[in-house]
């Protein structure tokens, strides 16, 4: 019995290392999308200037200022900010191996770890350049220790769920919004059938208002900008598939009735409640939800599957555990092609031998993030504005009138932009367009052209 019971508990470290060692090589590629960029530029700002120009976007600070705090000891290279996001994976991951083993059995760690590995885009999410990573970490501790609030009644439990609730708060909006759920249920929970609690949670929710009450005002500020220019159009197709797959996964389980206990409620509510919000919010008021703002719950929904399968069959659990471990591979292949696409380094190769530094990128979408990186030292034009390109030192916004007399006319111009985006009439009354080259980024295909005058 002790030799079956040690076979576990290494195959529980053994996912662990192999599931990271996923993760920690991927950070190798050098493909850098925009929002990444956006990243990368601005932590090149003091911290008081991040915070700033922060409160011109839709992100807390919390996720920059660490990044950038990690990067002025190990440096500011593409793997070493992709490793920080790797950390937060990693981190992920080893609760499956500390609060969750201990508290709820390592049969239910291991689930919790394969889901985790095996949830489409979470290798994805372990290496991209943003607040994603560390807002799955910090809502899924959270969620775990209100969970153990809820039944141990322990203090300290109380406590880190407080404590991580504010990290998760600080790190995305849709983290806010998790947490915000959790800490309803729990009030909710505790006033109708643990009232002995109640002076607990009381303290809890003002702590939580207090702790997160200096961005308060930012946060409404960010939201009225964002109810007028969000770039969001409409319903993302994606987004309803994933909220559509969240209800069955979730009937499923609930079918079986030794699963209708706290943990399974607790855990369904705050998966589907995020998504449905965010869905009801962009149908109802305003576009501002797509599928990949869901991923702050996935490590909630690990939990939820690995509740779930707490009281089946051990020959039917086995198989579930082979098809993860199958889905695992699965990503890992998926995710590496996607990572390690040649496009981007084709593409610089090809275009180095006929660009210089003296040479102007002129963009009319999105695409400036990614070229004024990779291409510091030349001029870059952006044709319209917000106030958060400012994190980005070497874009020159412009009115698109001005154009004509911006750019000399011996001057070399680069026009780029995203395949999917109309090429402007003001652009081609000022220039001849000729497609040179094109390029894949993340989920997008960009073309370059030479504009002559």
């Amino acid at each position: 019995m002790k030799c079956f019971k040690n076979r576990y508990n290494n195959l529980s470290y053994i996912i662990f290392t192999i599931l990271s060692l996923f993760s920690i090589s991927l950070i190798f590629n050098n493909n850098v999308w925009f929002d990444e960029a956006y990243t990368l530029s601005l932590i090149q700002h003091n911290y008081s200037e991040v915070i700033e120009i922060l409160k011109s976007d839709m992100h807390p600070p919390l996720y920059f200022i660490s990044l950038k705090f990690f990067c002025e000891i190990f440096g500011y290279s593409i793997p070493i900010t992709k490793a920080f996001s790797v950390l937060g994976y990693i981190a992920t991951l080893s609760l499956g191996l500390t609060v969750i083993k201990k508290h709820f059995g390592r049969k239910t760690s291991t689930v919790y770890m394969l889901t985790v590995g095996a949830i489409p885009m979470s290798l994805y999410f372990s290496v991209q350049q943003r607040s994603y990573q560390w807002s799955i970490f910090f809502v899924t501790l959270c969620f775990t220790e209100a969970l153990l609030f809820l039944e141990n009644h322990g203090t300290r439990h109380c406590v880190i769920f407080v404590i991580t609730a504010l990290f998760a708060a600080y790190n995305h909006i849709y983290a806010l919004l998790a947490v915000g759920i959790i800490f309803a249920f729990l009030n909710i929970y505790i006033f109708t059938k643990s009232k002995k609690l109640i002076k607990a949670i009381i303290l809890s929710d003002i702590s939580i208002i207090i702790g997160y009450f200096p961005w308060i005002f930012p946060l409404l500020y960010q939201t009225e900008e964002a109810a007028g220019s969000f770039w969001l159009k409409g319903v993302e197709p994606l987004s309803v598939v994933v909220f559509a797959s969240g209800i069955v996964i979730s009937t499923l389980i609930l079918a079986k009735k030794e699963n209708r206990r706290l943990s399974v409620i607790f855990a369904i509510t705050c998966v589907l409640s995020v998504q449905a919000i965010g869905l009801l919010v962009t149908i109802f008021i305003r576009p501002f939800y797509i599928a990949r703002y869901s991923v702050v719950i996935s490590g909630i929904f690990a939990l939820l599957v690995a509740f779930g399968t707490q009281h089946i069959k051990e020959k039917v659990k086995n198989i579930i555990c082979v098809l993860l471990c199958a889905l695992n591979v699965a990503c890992l292949i998926g995710t590496g092609i996607f990572e390690y696409n040649p496009s981007m380094n084709n593409f610089f190769n090809r275009f180095d031998e006929i660009a210089s530094s003296t040479d102007t990128f002129l963009y009319c979408d999105s695409s400036f993030g990614i070229l004024s990186y990779y291409y510091p030292e030349n001029t870059h034009i952006c044709t319209y504005s917000e106030p958060w390109f400012v994190a980005f030192d070497n874009i020159e916004c412009i009115n698109k009138n001005e154009l004509s007399n911006k750019i000399p006319p011996n001057d070399t111009v680069w026009f780029v932009k995203n395949e999917l985006t109309k090429t402007p009439e003001y652009i081609q009354s000022n220039f001849d367009l000729e497609l040179v080259d094109s390029f894949k980024c993340d989920f997008n295909t960009f073309n370059v052209y030479l504009a002559k005058k």
